[in-house]
């Protein structure tokens, strides 16, 4: 699980999502698209856009989820030096030997 999250903060920081793609594809990973494959495709759109509109370094931040009940969720919210509000946000559950992902559209 932790290498699995390492490469995934490694992959949005450095705006290399290809990187993540075997981890992704692991057992152990699920995400909340139909199948890995539409997941990727999004995941990828997603990080590019962040990086073409940011300002300076990607930092981030884990948070709890804000709304709702489930004390498992979190975000993995990657902000710039110039935004207030998260460029990229991952929601990240982990249970049971599973990582669920679940990319948050903005």
């Amino acid at each position: 699980m932790e290498k699995i999250k390492a490469q995934l903060i490694l992959s949005c920081i450095n705006n290399d999502p290809e990187s993540f793609l075997p981890f992704l594809m692991s057992a152990e990973v699920e995400t909340e698209a139909p199948n890995k494959k539409d997941f990727y495709q999004f995941f990828k759109g997603m990080l590019n856009h962040a990086h073409e509109s940011s300002e300076g370094e990607f930092t981030l931040k884990i948070e709890p989820q804000t709304w709702g009940t489930d004390k498992e969720v979190h975000h993995y919210n990657f902000y710039d030096t110039a935004h207030k509000h998260p460029l990229l946000s991952i929601e990240v559950k982990e249970n049971n030997k599973l990582i669920y992902l679940g990319v948050m559209p903005f």
